[in-house]
């Protein structure tokens, strides 16, 4: 189904590319706030944890971004959740020194991870007669996208720290933004998504 469906492939790598882009800064963000010395701010476990009240910004954002998808398309919908990603991804650097931008980056992300998941799904349920079978697909791709980038970023807070992981989120970002970039070929007068 997957082959068969350029939408559906498209939506499974877009959101394969921002899940993990968010999952290697999210599943990496503790080691950074209760750390020490040059990679961390040594705060304790529960107000680390506080952290994911920032997720609650996506709360706000899921209905809106539906009404976007519903006025604009899923594709624009898409392109504006991967800029809000690529502008969190360097405040999610400075963040490795300066709280605030971390706040910012927190809240920015996570508005962008729903509003590409709210537009891709509604690709992947829309483009086949088949929508189950879609669904199937387009959540394993966005958590198998989100398993190997946190394991990537894991293996770069290791080694380059931080400043690794806010990497390995980029590449997921960029992977998933060239697979954007590429349309389909339709016959004239044909618009792709």
């Amino acid at each position: 189904m997957v082959r068969g469906s350029a939408e559906l492939r498209r939506a499974c790598i877009r959101q394969a590319g921002m899940y993990g882009a968010w999952s290697a800064l999210w599943t990496s963000l503790a080691l950074l706030l209760t750390g020490h010395g040059d990679d961390g701010y040594g705060m304790t476990t529960a107000t680390a944890g506080l952290f994911g009240l920032f997720g609650l910004a996506a709360s706000v954002v899921a209905p809106l971004a539906g009404g976007l998808v519903d006025r604009f398309g899923a594709a624009k919908v898409v392109a504006y959740g991967y800029t809000l990603a690529a502008v969190s991804v360097p405040l999610f650097w400075l963040g490795g020194g300066a709280l605030w931008a971390l706040c910012a980056a927190a809240v920015a992300v996570h508005m962008a991870l729903v509003s590409s998941h709210v537009a891709n799904q509604t690709l992947a349920l829309t483009t086949t007669s088949t929508p189950a079978v879609a669904n199937t697909a387009y959540v394993v791709a966005g958590f198998a996208g989100g398993a190997l980038a946190s394991a990537f970023a894991g293996t770069a807070f290791t080694h380059w720290g931080w400043t690794g992981v806010c990497a390995v989120a980029a590449l997921w970002l960029a992977l998933g933004w060239a697979t954007t970039a590429i349309r389909a070929r339709k016959a004239p007068g044909v618009r792709a998504a």
